[in-house]
């Protein structure tokens, strides 16, 4: 089988005529959410260049020597390149080992696929190393560069891979996938808080995103009220390694702007506090709020590596603690 998520069937059946009509560029950026899926159908495509005996529907048969040598993650002409442990990018001496590895004869006579994900994790050196690949090409090898934020790639190098952008595909499969993952629950709100993304659904489920979600709302009601102080809970969000909570504080900000604009909650992003938004809506001061969104951006801007983070959250919850 080819382990492709069935929300995306439409794409891999698009890549099977690809492959049975010989078309296979030699070089993928699969961009994407994150959550779409992109690094399983990265490994469907690989499974599918190297089964040597598919099916008429282009599947994997799952038996010969190269499907046999996938599940046991020895096939010689298959490559992953990622982040290595203690290191935060992807380095030269890992794309020059890549390159060179690529440029020999495949041990089975195939394809030789290599991932490399995320590939926008690459430093300056790595890329400029890849271009060369990319620009002289092997025969009968094929590049997949995985990547949620291909922004960061450079220029040259995204102009050198056809594009091909992964998302939710069959909205209906994605939901029915999520309902089996999730029985019970409430996977359309899970859905909508990951923008349609059913892994990152799944993820923020396993996380119990809901009530972390309500808990932080909660304490910023309390700042408002006069029940809890901004900066006990700037401190409290500066000491964690993510900046999420500044990150919802902007998606409810953006959504309590919308309901000022529109006059109720009906275009909210966030659907699982769409009635706590719609009664904090009025309390609040519009030109304020888009203060804060500024605030927030440089927040973001400066990364969870800033030394003066605690000093800017605080800077943002005093402005927030003013509209008391």
């Amino acid at each position: 089988m080819s382990n492709c998520y069935p929300w995306l069937e439409s794409f891999r059946e698009s890549l099977v005529a690809v492959i049975q009509q010989g078309r296979v560029p030699h070089a993928l950026l699969l961009t994407g959410m994150p959550g779409t899926g992109k690094a399983a159908f990265a490994g469907c495509l690989a499974r599918m260049l190297l089964c040597e005996s598919p099916s008429a529907e282009g599947e994997p048969c799952g038996r010969c020597p190269g499907c046999v040598q996938m599940d046991a993650g020895s096939h010689p002409d298959f490559f992953r390149v990622g982040i290595e442990e203690d290191a935060t990018a992807i380095r030269i001496d890992q794309v020059r080992e890549l390159s060179r590895q690529l440029a020999l004869t495949s041990h089975r006579g195939g394809y030789k696929v290599a991932i490399l994900d995320p590939a926008d994790a690459m430093n300056i050196n790595a890329a400029n190393s890849l271009l060369k690949t990319l620009e002289e090409p092997a025969d009968n090898t094929v590049l997949v560069l995985v990547s949620a934020a291909p922004a960061r790639l450079q220029a040259t190098v995204r102009s050198r891979c056809q594009h091909v952008r992964i998302d939710a595909g069959d909205r209906d499969a994605a939901g029915q996938w999520l309902a089996e993952q999730l029985p019970g629950q409430a996977t359309d709100m899970y859905l909508q808080l990951a923008n349609g993304a059913p892994l990152e659904a799944l993820r923020l489920a396993q996380e119990g995103i809901i009530d972390a979600r309500r808990t932080c709302f909660k304490a910023l009601i309390g700042i408002l009220d006069g029940t809890s102080g901004p900066l006990t809970l700037a401190q409290s969000w500066s000491g964690k390694d993510s900046l999420r909570e500044v990150c919802w504080l902007r998606d409810w900000i953006m959504d309590l702007l919308r309901i000022r604009l529109a006059g109720g909650p009906g275009g909210v992003r966030s659907v699982d506090l769409a009635g706590d938004l719609a009664a904090l809506a009025p309390r609040l001061d519009s030109r304020v709020m888009f203060g804060q969104l500024e605030k927030i951006n440089r927040i973001l801007h400066a990364g969870t590596a800033s030394l003066n983070r605690q000093l800017m959250i605080e800077d943002l919850l005093l402005a927030w603690a003013a509209q008391r």
